[in-house]
């Protein structure tokens, strides 16, 4: 995931107590889910669950949007994959996420930071010898 400003409004990435550990700076940050197989995560506040297809794995994280001119009052919040990684799929917030942005928030406002939900599937086809998954999660912030 990735944090930077650009003008005066800028996403912030933080951890939740329920959530995995953020890491990094202002400008990126890292979420690291750990190893997980259907045994479950080795890495605290991760959460591992059996569907049909494949295994979901979960971990919150905070946003937090600001705007130190204080001049924004809402903001939509998109996300996007910086590229396609099969076989996983990603989501945030029930959003699934490809290469173009979506909207995860359309009425953010600035200030506290925000819980939002990061679910990844790790189908059955994957196998060991399927790369891990290493990919950003690119987040805008456009004022409305």
């Amino acid at each position: 995931m990735k944090s930077q400003a650009m003008g005066s409004v800028s996403a912030v990435l933080s951890s939740l107590p329920d959530g995995a550990a953020v890491t990094g700076g202002a400008t990126q940050s890292m979420l690291d889910m750990g190893v997980v197989s259907a045994g479950g995560a080795r890495r605290p506040n991760v959460h591992v669950r059996q569907r049909q297809d494949g295994l979901i794995v979960t971990t919150g994280f905070g946003l937090t949007i600001q705007d130190p001119a204080q001049h924004l009052q809402t903001a939509a919040v998109m996300a996007c994959i910086a590229f396609p990684q099969e076989p996983y799929t990603l989501w945030v917030d029930g959003v699934m996420l490809t290469t173009t942005p979506q909207i995860i928030e359309g009425q953010a406002r600035p200030g506290p930071a925000r819980v939002h939900r990061l679910e990844i599937l790790v189908p059955n086809t994957a196998t060991e010898k399927t790369p891990q998954l290493h990919n950003s999660i690119i987040f805008q912030v456009i004022p409305n």
